[in-house]
């Protein structure tokens, strides 16, 4: 058992990992994500984001999506805005 006495299960509907369930070590930021820590079947510690396990509730769009939406409203909106960035002209660039 974990030294929290927690489980965490990646819930992420992509990650190779979904439905597993493993030893929660701990739970903190790590550079402005939050962060679970856990032990794997082989004794290291791999962090995932907190996001895609069920230590967060899922946001408000994808509960009424009843799974049916793959992605949170949070990450595409994300997205977007990366892809407007990545698509703006760039200064001095002729168009």
């Amino acid at each position: 058992m974990g030294t929290t006495g927690l489980t965490v299960r990646i819930t992420h509907p992509f990650h190779p990992l979904k439905g597993q369930t493993f030893d929660m070590i701990s739970r903190s930021p790590h550079w402005g994500d939050d962060r679970v820590i856990y032990r794997a079947a082989d004794g290291t510690l791999p962090t995932i984001a907190a996001a895609m396990t069920d230590m967060e509730q899922p946001d408000a769009f994808r509960r009424v999506a009843a799974g049916r939406a793959a992605f949170r409203t949070v990450d595409l909106l994300d997205l977007l805005t990366l892809l407007d960035r990545v698509s703006a002209p760039v200064e001095g660039e002729d168009a």
